[in-house]
């Protein structure tokens, strides 16, 4: 359930990344309050380990006020073209932190894409069935399926997706084309063509 949200806050706030994302603007949701990412967290997924969450409850616990804002503002109606925020950036991330919380959210951030047409936004998203729909994506949005699954890497993208991204666990000795980089200095998931299928090693104890 979503909680309270700051009252003072008035658009949508935009993060710059720090860590692998680092130089990297985003629009973050609240992990901790949203309903898919709650049961993800209690499955054998890579959810189970959830860096967002480990984050947002301890060294990072001052960023839910403004994550919280993005969730309840994002999800609750449609916004006005007066509230879409204007993007000064060449690449940008949908959900350094978060998920898709519903339709709503997943229209919202289409209607930012629209309004920055000269940005290319990267969304990263576990719910297939929710971007199925039948909303129209935007061209300047690549659409990257995250695969729940450390055991089974997928070897191409679902239907609708430009990109898979798999997390293996360290034990995995085989391709890893992610692992080790800074987003900023690859930015192949920030561009439409190239590789269709990305592998990191997870941040995760096995």
């Amino acid at each position: 359930m979503l909680i309270a949200t700051d009252k003072k806050r008035a658009g949508v706030h935009v993060s710059t990344m720090t860590g692998k994302l680092l130089g990297i603007q985003a629009i973050n949701t609240n992990t901790l309050s949203n309903n898919f990412c709650s049961a993800m967290r209690n499955s054998d997924s890579i959810c189970a380990a959830c860096y967002s969450a480990a984050m947002l409850s301890g060294s990072r616990k001052n960023c839910v006020p403004s994550f919280e804002h993005n969730s309840v503002l994002l999800s609750a109606r449609d916004l006005t073209p007066e509230e879409l925020p204007t993007i000064n950036a060449a690449i940008f991330r949908f959900h350094g932190h978060g998920e898709l919380i519903n339709p709503v959210h997943l229209r919202n951030l289409y209607a930012i894409a629209r309004h920055n047409p000269k940005t290319t936004f990267a969304l990263w998203t576990k719910r297939r069935a929710l971007v199925r729909l039948g909303q129209v994506r935007p061209d300047n949005v690549v659409l990257i399926y995250s695969n729940p699954s450390l055991d089974l890497i997928m070897q191409k993208p679902p239907k609708g997706f430009d990109r898979v991204f798999n997390n293996v666990p360290a034990s995995y000795t085989g391709p890893a084309n992610c692992t080790g980089q800074k987003c900023i200095e690859c930015l192949v998931c920030y561009q439409h063509g190239g590789e269709a299928v990305i592998v990191e090693h997870a941040k995760v104890r096995n």
